[in-house]
């Protein structure tokens, strides 16, 4: 094997991706792993507070992809070179280089291809062969699908209100948004912010149950469902968000929008792999984690996994344990 190849590539370096290679080492240490992605641009990494995460009653998003960065960064391997070498025979053996099993590669995937071997990763920078590869890569974030979203970037539209939270310290602000994901964004803004209002694009709010009492006992958070046809304008920054409810048009005055949307997994990378989708277009596996394609696994939301990070950590973990039994 080449420096630059490895056993196994993970597509991904959110929790799930690298869960799935801490799993992988445990299975089988021996097997060079690489992770693929940016850990602290993951959604864990931007979901402010995880409550009743198992052995936390409650950890901050970031600092739990912290803690499992500094998890994989301690897994290394001693060199052993092959002591009926010549050059050992004369006594100069490398024994105590160390070699790193888990590598994180920051650098995002542009292609992979299927070959004889294994699997071609092609990156910005460089090229990598691997025998096995784990699909983590989650669901990103639906940008610019919004009137104005895209002119207003940067001028009080962010797509991460617990990166840009504080920003927006006194004012009235918006998000754009269903589910848990929203729902922390506002429980996090209400720190800062004078006024939360959620737009939901459905007719019910869906989040965790704990999440929505402390919403309805805020008093700066309002809900609006089944918003329709959402504008976004202003001058030079952001001023006022349009919509509408059941035919009616409103508006309301704003200085912030966060714009919270989950898109599907975004799977173009593979398409010519022909790995099987399900009709909402998440990648089907069996009960290994396992897809159509042997040697391709796939982990967490991009499968269609429920998005608490305790789920797609275990995800990842046990897809992790069966491309390493795969290998082996």
């Amino acid at each position: 094997m080449l420096n630059n190849d490895c056993d196994l590539a993970v597509i991904g370096a959110g929790i799930t991706g690298l869960s799935a290679a801490i799993g992988a080492h445990f299975r089988n240490p021996t097997l060079k792993i690489k992770v693929f992605g940016f850990p602290f641009d993951s959604n864990t990494a931007k979901k402010g507070e995880l409550r009743n995460f198992p052995g936390w009653d409650e950890i901050i998003g970031l600092d739990l992809i912290q803690g499992v960065v500094n998890h994989t960064d301690k897994f290394h391997m001693e060199s052993m070179i092959d002591l009926t070498h010549e050059t050992a025979k004369e006594g100069n053996q490398e024994l105590n280089k160390e070699i790193k099993i888990i590598e994180k590669v920051d650098s995002q995937v542009t292609a992979i291809s299927k070959t004889n071997e294994g699997f071609d990763i092609s990156t910005d920078d460089s090229n990598v062969k691997a025998r096995a590869i784990i699909l983590a890569s989650g669901r990103p974030d639906l940008k610019y699908s919004i009137k104005g979203e895209k002119e207003l970037e940067h001028k009080g539209v962010s797509h991460c209100a617990v990166c840009d939270g504080a920003l927006f310290r006194g004012k009235k602000v918006c998000i754009v948004g269903d589910g848990n994901i929203a729902a922390r964004g506002a429980l996090f803004l209400h720190k800062y912010c004078r006024k939360i209002t959620i737009l939901c694009p459905n007719s019910q709010f869906d989040c965790d149950s704990k999440h929505k009492f402390k919403l309805l006992k805020s008093g700066k958070v309002k809900v609006i469902l089944n918003v329709k046809n959402i504008e976004i304008s202003g001058a030079q920054i952001v001023e006022s968000v349009k919509f509408q409810v059941e035919n009616e048009e409103q508006t309301i005055s704003v200085n912030g929008v966060f714009v919270e949307l989950k898109d599907k997994p975004d799977l173009t990378l593979f398409k010519n792999m022909n790995i099987e989708t399900n009709d909402q277009n998440f990648i089907k596996v069996d009960q290994k984690n396992s897809t159509n394609l042997e040697g391709v696994f796939a982990a967490g939301t991009v499968r269609g996994e429920m998005e608490y990070a305790p789920v797609v950590m275990g995800d990842g973990y046990k897809a992790g344990v069966n491309a390493a039994n795969f290998l082996t």
